[in-house]
C-alpha cells in the first residue's frame, strides 16, 4: 500500500493542477472579452456619437455617452 499511495497522490495533484490551469486561462479570456467590449463601446461613443464634439465622457457603469462643447452638455445617449 505504501508504494501505491504516492502514485495516487501524484495523480490527484496532476488533475488538480490541470483543472486550476484551465480555470485560470478561462477567467483570463473572460476578462479580456469584457475589456474588449468596453473598449468597443467607448470607441463608438468617440467616433459615432460625439464626432463633432470637443470632449466626451463615457460612463461604464451607467453605459451613457455624453458629448460636450465649451463645457456644456450637447448630447447624451444611453448605449445598450
Amino acid at each position: 500500500m505504501e508504494k501505491k499511495g504516492w502514485k495516487i497522490t501524484a495523480i490527484i495533484f496532476i488533475v488538480l493542477f490541470i483543472l486550476e490551469t484551465i480555470s485560470f486561462v478561462g477567467l483570463m479570456m473572460w476578462g479580456a472579452a469584457i475589456l474588449n467590449e468596453e473598449y468597443e463601446k467607448e470607441s463608438e461613443c468617440i467616433y459615432n456619437i460625439c464626432s463633432g464634439a470637443e470632449t466626451y465622457l463615457y460612463d461604464n457603469y451607467y453605459k451613457i455617452c455624453e458629448c460636450y462643447i465649451d463645457n456644456e452638455l450637447v448630447k447624451s445617449e444611453y448605449m445598450k
